[in-house]
């Protein structure tokens, strides 16, 4: 293709361009777009990878484009072993590079490359994979323990002893990441023209209903509809309920909070530093109650992999499953493989993929409607 290209005249589009596509496609989206202060690491990191590549091959012959696109996952590995090291290295300590550093690297190659699958250079994107390859640090590699999820069931079906508006918006935002497993960016940009106009007025009258709601994304997988159950669907009707008379009584940051569905205590976007305080204070919580250690991740990313993975093991078809989740494809989950095979282990139905270790069904209690409160108030701005 690059040949035939030069011989028209045209200029040929090298794996430098895939990268700078694909940060203008960054640049666009409409939550977090990344900016060029914020791209430059990046630009290093990708860079690297292609001259690695290149020193990797040892015919000396190879087309460096040709090599980028075959390229797996287990090279990435070897890349990441091979040629990122710390940047400071104290005398005696570990030469691995920090998590941090690591996932900053998966997540570029996993972006660059799931840019070339939308341009249709791939058939599909090699470094989904990275992360599992790369180990279990990796936060949506992280899954509550069985009696951790139970417990947060049992608590959610429970009648609220806060009902402050707050304390009905945490309520909301958490059954949205058990019932939905919506990610911190869809929950920060939800808007109230995405939910079933019949949710708009919250009355006595709309009990028993459920909420849908239409997702938008970059990605053609991401815009999506859902239909939250009667749970959910109550606990974010509880939070509506008060919305509008709490925003205002404070001034919004801008416009656009108007029409969010959630903003924080100062009445500003929510950020995933809020979702995260959120959801480790609860989590925390839990593990107290119940004496447990606390996971390595306490982030959303946790709710939400435990609700997928909850989702496949009550028998959901995968296809359905990513169309849910608002994955491209199959080999999106490939992240929670180690999780499937334990529990396939565990079981003693003798039915493979079936298992009755987790129950994914809420308890059907008489006010199952109203859910308990699950996190108390903290000091950074909610």
């Amino acid at each position: 293709m690059n040949k035939s290209k030069q011989e028209a005249g045209l200029p040929a589009i090298v794996p430098l361009d895939w990268f700078e596509s694909w940060l203008l496609e960054r640049a666009s989206e409409r939550e977090n777009p990344l900016t060029p202060q914020a791209a430059e690491p990046y630009r290093y990191i990708w860079s690297s990878w292609c001259q690695w590549l290149l020193g990797a091959d040892r015919s000396g012959q190879g087309d460096w484009t040709e090599l980028v696109l075959a390229a797996g996952p287990t090279q990435a590995m070897e890349f990441l072993l091979e040629r990122v090291k710390p940047t400071t290295q104290r005398s005696g300590s570990s030469p691995e590079i920090s998590i941090v550093t690591r996932e900053r690297y998966c997540m570029v190659l996993r972006g660059v490359y799931g840019h070339l699958q939308r341009l249709g250079l791939l058939a599909e994107n090699p470094m989904l994979r990275l992360y599992e390859l790369a180990g279990e640090d990796r936060p949506d590699a992280e899954v509550l323990a069985p009696a951790i999820w139970n417990r947060l069931l049992e608590q959610a079906a429970q009648e609220p002893a806060d009902r402050s508006p707050f304390a009905l918006r945490d309520r909301a935002l958490i059954w949205l990441m058990l019932d939905a497993a919506l990610t911190p960016a869809e929950l920060a940009a939800l808007n109230l023209g995405q939910l079933e106009e019949t949710m708009a007025g919250a009355g006595q009258e709309s009990l028993g209903r459920r909420t849908t709601i239409r997702l938008q994304g970059n990605r053609a997988a991401q815009r999506r509809e859902l239909q939250l159950g009667e749970p959910a669907s109550a606990a974010l009707r509880d939070w509506l309920a008060v919305r509008s008379d709490t925003l205002s009584k404070g001034r919004p940051d801008t416009l656009v909070v108007l029409e969010l569905v959630f903003f924080t205590e100062r009445r500003k976007p929510l950020s995933r530093r809020v979702l995260f305080h959120l959801t480790s204070r609860l989590i925390t919580q839990l593990c107290e109650s119940l004496g447990r250690g606390l996971p390595r991740h306490l982030g959303p990313l946790v709710l939400r992999n435990t609700a997928i993975l909850h989702w496949l093991q009550a028998g959901m078809a995968q296809d359905e499953v990513c169309r849910r989740a608002g994955y491209q494809g199959k080999l999106a989950l490939e992240h929670l493989r180690a999780h499937l095979a334990t529990t396939r282990n565990k079981t003693t139905t003798g039915a493979i993929g079936t298992t009755m270790a987790w129950n994914t069904t809420f308890p059907c209690a008489p006010d199952a409607r109203r859910p308990a409160r699950l996190a108390q108030r903290h000091k950074p701005d909610r």
